[in-house]
């Protein structure tokens, strides 16, 4: 097992190696828009904390441990270290490591600059491995420099695009993508799905 100091400085190396890449690379690159749907999406508080939103955290646990609900309480920091690390085991030492590297990524690195690098590196699904490999396909069905194309990039991000037709999962993508336009809008609250709409989501042909 890798200790903490070995995984910080695999975390820190390729978190700088992804944000001179992405500075440097020619082509897209992630927009405000998209940081500002992932902000919104899943780390609201990101300027409250300093890595860790131990008010996510504590209702995460409620969630899971009195409503037999998996509800995720990470923030984009953290969502970064697991992308980095590819740790994904359900264990106490797994989500400590990943606390302590997150706040050590805070302290590290702009949070901009965090939101920007996990839009870099995520996975967004089949054939979208990193941000270039997802605008590349997103942008075939829809106007990826609209609302509604950031939407559908950042969707990914929770709900990955399947490799086959599927459509509980793109019925999952589509209820994602208007629940960000509706968080960005101010018509709907964190943690809440408003309706069903299709904002020209992909679908696997």
């Amino acid at each position: 097992m890798k200790t903490l100091a070995k995984l910080w400085r695999e975390v820190r190396s390729a978190s700088s190696v992804a944000l001179a890449e992405l500075e440097s690379a020619p082509g897209p690159k992630p927009t405000s828009q998209m940081c500002e749907f992932l902000i919104l999406g899943e780390d609201q508080r990101i300027e409250l904390h300093l890595g860790v939103d131990p008010i996510a955290l504590i209702r995460s646990v409620w969630m899971t441990c009195v409503h037999r609900r998996r509800q995720g309480g990470s923030t984009v920091a953290m969502q970064l270290v697991r992308t980095i690390t590819q740790r994904y085991e359900r264990t106490i030492w797994r989500k400590i490591s990943e606390i302590v590297l997150a706040v050590r990524l805070t302290h590290t690195f702009d949070r901009k600059d965090i939101a920007r690098i996990y839009l870099w590196v995520a996975y967004y699904g089949w054939n979208m491995h990193g941000f270039q490999q997802a605008f590349e396909g997103i942008s075939k069905v829809t106007d990826i420099d609209s609302k509604i194309g950031a939407a559908n990039l950042v969707a990914r991000l929770k709900y990955p695009q399947p490799r086959h037709q599927n459509e509980r999962q793109l019925g999952r993508i589509s209820l994602r993508v208007h629940h960000l336009l509706a968080l960005d809008s101010g018509t709907t609250k964190r943690g809440t799905f408003s309706g069903i709409a299709n904002h020209g989501t992909i679908s696997n042909s």
